[in-house]
């Protein structure tokens, strides 16, 4: 930053810093941002096992937000990378959505669904992690007509996250949504539940693993090098779960798996 900038970035500090523990902390923690990487969308979600995500804060109006923070919360966040993210409580800092999604990501139902329907075009997020809290992701986003998040923008939040990061955690610290005394599920797969119910029975434990993978947008390649089996194996397992399924495509399995989730 020059000296200008570095000045009004100190001034923006002091702003949101004076706001936490008041329903004004994201907001202003927004603009700061906003000061320094130009963003469409801000999101604020608390994250908790595969407890239903809580939007915290967003700066869109209804009817936007009913289909980026309404729908996601219902279900499909489970095939979020950011959600991933989360619930792995090794991960903390700064996360960009190219450099998170599987490689067949941007080819999937739920990239169509979710980003496409919503224009989005790109995701830029710090994973929090508040004392007696799952985590909460701050997150940015940038529509179709905009340009990918780059490497001055990730720099930028990399430059500003620890200061960023511990004024969520202390605004936060007391749990809060995230922190519900609700019993959590920690399931080793956070899919293979509604998979499991889905299938009915009719796929093996590998299937439903094989299931999940393709979900969130891995490759025969991707999958066989995330179990550590052969790809020609992967190809079999996927042939078949088709086949039981009564599936021809990805996007159909991706119905599936949407119908099930309203159901529970």
């Amino acid at each position: 930053m020059v000296k200008n900038e570095f000045a009004r970035w100190n001034e923006n500090v002091g702003s949101f810093i004076r706001a936490i523990g008041t329903p004004e902390l994201p907001r202003k923690l927004s603009t700061a941002i906003a000061d320094e990487m130009p963003f469409d969308i801000a999101m604020v979600f608390a994250y908790q096992g595969t407890e239903n995500p809580v939007c915290l804060y967003h700066n869109l109006d209804e009817e936007r937000a009913a289909t980026v923070i309404t729908a996601y919360a219902k279900g499909p966040y489970l095939l979020d990378p950011f959600y991933l993210a989360a619930i792995d409580p090794k991960i903390t800092g700064v996360r960009h959505l190219r450099k998170m999604a599987p490689d067949q990501f941007y080819s999937t139902e739920y990239y169509r669904q979710h980003y496409g329907r919503t224009r989005i075009r790109d995701e830029i997020g710090i994973v929090c992690r508040p004392p007696g809290a799952g985590a909460v992701v701050i997150s940015f986003t940038r529509p179709g007509d905009a340009p990918f998040f780059g490497r001055r923008d990730f720099n930028t939040m990399r430059a500003i996250e620890p200061v960023v990061r511990a004024a969520i955690e202390e605004h936060w610290c007391d749990g809060g949504p995230a922190g519900s005394d609700a019993a959590k599920r920690n399931a080793e797969d956070p899919i293979n539940e509604t998979l499991d119910v889905m299938a009915d029975g009719i796929l093996t434990r590998r299937e439903i693993e094989i299931t999940s993978l393709i979900l969130r947008g891995h490759s025969s390649r991707s999958i066989a090098e995330t179990l550590n089996i052969a790809e020609g194996t992967v190809k079999i397992h996927r042939k078949n779960i088709y086949q039981k399924l009564g599936a021809s495509s990805q996007s159909e399995l991706f119905s599936m798996f949407i119908v099930q989730l309203s159901k529970q």
